[in-house]
């Protein structure tokens, strides 16, 4: 059994009543983090909702009339959900090998139940010292995007 990464944005228990309220991901549903700003740093995960969009790729970028342009249709999801983190001034890389140290661990090494930021009153924890804040979490219900398909030959 996977890992699970646990995040909360209300301080109040009794509020804590939807998606963006509180969400947990399996760590293997990790896809990267990066700085926003000084203080943020964001997560994306694959989505909790997969999102039956596609999205056309460009496979050859001419578009003169005497070249050829293949575009394909790629069914995928466009959007992933995202936990933004607030955190201590330019601590990015304290906090980014803090997740990846926990993230590696195996099942049964711990709980299962990892909490990366909880912003619980009177009870907050967070994994890393420099963690202050679980600032957003996004979950994406609905999709978005068009499809297409389009091929030009000369």
């Amino acid at each position: 059994m996977d890992n699970y990464l646990y995040f909360r944005t209300q301080a109040t228990l009794a509020n804590d009543d939807d998606i963006a309220q509180s969400a947990m991901f399996p760590v293997s549903s990790f896809l990267g983090c990066y700085p926003v700003s000084d203080t943020t740093l964001k997560l994306h995960f694959k989505p909790v909702f997969f999102q039956n969009t596609a999205a056309t790729r460009v496979i050859q970028a001419d578009t003169a009339n005497d070249q050829s342009s293949i575009m394909v249709k790629q069914p995928h999801d466009l959007l992933t959900d995202t936990v933004v983190l607030t955190i201590t001034a330019n601590t990015h890389k304290d906090v980014m090998s803090a997740l990846a140290l926990e993230m590696i661990k195996g099942p049964g090494s711990s709980s299962g139940f990892v909490v990366v930021a909880d912003d619980l009153s009177g009870a907050t924890t967070y994994l890393h010292k420099d963690i202050t804040a679980c600032a957003t979490i996004t979950i994406n219900v609905a999709a978005s995007g068009s499809d297409s398909y389009s091929s030009t030959f000369s």
